[in-house]
């Protein structure tokens, strides 16, 4: 989208998740206003992220949020009403008659602009308006919260199951975990319950089959299905999706096998040569700059990060993944061996080079 433009239209044709995760994409900057019949709500996003919200909702005032949480009294509650319709503004009239500290009412706004945010996911009607453009905020407390994350926490509070039934209604449907998680998935916070729904799901379920395995009600995984439908933590499963997962399980297959060598190797050489091998990995990088990034690991523990090996995998063009992976991996069990060729007693040379030779073949069932 283009900065300047102005986009309008009705929410029954496109759902606010949906609209929300392409501004997200595009890293988009503008105001994005909900209105219905009754309020007129609008979320203040500057690249990608929620800084700001408001609402014609009364109720939804900070003095009415302050009164409400048993912060202020009644009668301080009247007099900033006063003060609001004299034209100043609430939470600094409350400050200056001592009602509330300047860091209480940065908390309060704070928590104020939170439940606005979430009150927009109860919009089931209405109209949209989203006006692609720089605003100020100057004059604003604000937040910074990407918008995955009021996705996720917004559609965790909803109860329309109307809603969620096209997307995850038949149970015969299968799911899979997606291979490429998405890089927020990890500021989401999510429950033990919901990780426990994604692990099940890695080799690909139906939905019936989940609902069995979740350790939540049915609703209540329909909806995180749908949750992570909406992010692209799930997917429906076809035979590609099929193909590159299994992809992904043979790569780190691949590294397990490789890393039950490192871990020989690395024991050999004690950990006295920890500033040895992270001479050697600095090596590495210069012709593996993707995959031994933050890998470390191999010479604090004498293993590969796997998940963080995976990662970089998924950086490199598919048809080049296994021939990289292979010889970045190589290339670091040289270095190990050529480390303990320089360091070990002749017996001890001579006990690697066996152990090698064992994994290498294909009894020993080794990748190396």
């Amino acid at each position: 989208m283009n900065e300047g433009v102005v986009l309008s239209g009705n929410l029954t044709e496109i759902r606010l998740p949906t609209l929300l995760m392409s501004l997200y994409r595009d890293r988009e900057t503008g105001v994005l206003t909900l209105e219905d019949s009754r309020y007129k709500k609008a979320l203040y996003i500057k690249e990608g992220q929620v800084v700001y919200a408001t609402s014609s909702d009364l109720d939804e005032r900070l003095g009415e949020c302050l009164l409400r949480r048993g912060i202020i009294t009644l009668q301080q509650y009247e007099a900033s009403v006063e003060e609001l319709i004299l034209g100043r503004q609430q939470g600094r009239a409350l400050v200056d008659m001592g009602a509330i500290t300047p860091s209480e009412l940065v908390e309060s706004v704070t928590q104020q602009l939170y439940d606005v945010m979430f009150s927009l996911f109860h919009f089931k009607t209405g109209t949209y308006t989203l006006e692609l453009a720089p605003f100020s905020t100057l004059e604003m407390i604000t937040i910074a919260i990407d918008i995955p994350s009021v996705i996720y926490k917004g559609m965790s509070r909803k109860t329309s199951w109307n809603e969620m039934r096209p997307m995850v209604g038949n149970p015969s449907f299968r799911l899979r975990t997606a291979v490429d998680q998405p890089a927020f998935v990890a500021d989401l916070e999510l429950n033990p319950d919901h990780e426990h729904l994604l692990r099940i799901a890695r080799g690909g379920l139906p939905i019936s089959s989940i609902l069995e395995a979740s350790y939540l009600s049915q609703f209540d995984t329909l909806r995180a299905l749908w949750i992570f439908l909406t992010l692209g933590l799930m997917e429906r499963e076809d035979p590609k999706t099929k193909a590159r997962y299994e992809a992904a399980q043979h790569a780190e297959t691949v590294i397990e096998r490789y890393n039950e060598v490192y871990t020989f190797l690395y024991h050999q050489l004690a950990p006295d040569n920890l500033n040895n091998l992270e001479l050697m990995i600095h090596d590495l990088a210069k012709s593996h700059p993707a995959l031994a990034a933050n890998q470390l690991d191999l010479a604090r523990f004498g293993r590969l990060d796997v998940d963080q090996a995976l990662v970089a995998v998924r950086t490199i063009p598919e048809a080049e993944r296994m021939a990289t992976l292979q010889s970045f991996l190589e290339e670091a069990l040289y270095a190990l061996v050529l480390e303990c060729d320089r360091r070990l007693a002749p017996a001890k040379r001579v006990a690697v080079h066996d152990y090698i030779r064992r994994m290498s073949s294909p009894q020993g069932g080794g990748g190396a």
